[in-house]
């Protein structure tokens, strides 16, 4: 549950997860299974996952590899549906120009993985108050990532 952990029991922070939505959701290729997932179990927990009208697991998308699974953790299924947490699905799209956005204004490379995190909060950022403070949750490393990043924006 990671972040989410310290905030929980304090309803005055407003806590948001961000989901790999990959080519979109209306395309069927993502892995935004709080988004877009209905209740089912997988390795024996119940939590929302991605699947077919007969609880066959679907299959899934994401140019970040930590994200691209078809369920998610059942603590994060929870706080969705109690509505204490809200997730947002980030296309592969908005993940790549957030990767960009980083490394180019900072000078910190993102995993792929965060810069769903980072294009989150770049979202959010248009809908927040100006006076408000937000966290935003980077882990793992990009510098693995340059050489994707760099296929993935090919010309072909």
């Amino acid at each position: 549950i990671g972040l989410f952990h310290p905030f929980i029991e304090n309803p005055g922070v407003r806590m948001f997860g961000a989901e790999a939505g990959g080519k979109g959701i209306q395309t069927g290729e993502h892995s935004a299974s709080v988004v877009a997932g209905e209740e089912g179990v997988l390795h024996g927990a119940r939590t929302l996952v991605l699947q077919d009208g007969d609880g066959q697991i679907s299959g899934t998308h994401s140019i970040a590899a930590g994200l691209d699974y078809s369920a998610v953790g059942p603590e994060h299924a929870y706080l969705a549906r109690s509505s204490r947490a809200e997730y947002r699905a980030v296309t592969d799209s908005e993940a790549l120009a957030a990767f960009h956005l980083l490394s180019e204004l900072e000078g910190i490379i993102p995993a792929l993985e965060s810069a769903h995190a980072v294009a989150c909060a770049v979202k959010l950022g248009g809908e927040m108050p100006t006076d408000s403070a937000m966290i935003v949750n980077l882990s793992g490393r990009g510098d693995k990532d340059v050489a994707q990043v760099a296929e993935l924006e090919a010309p072909r």
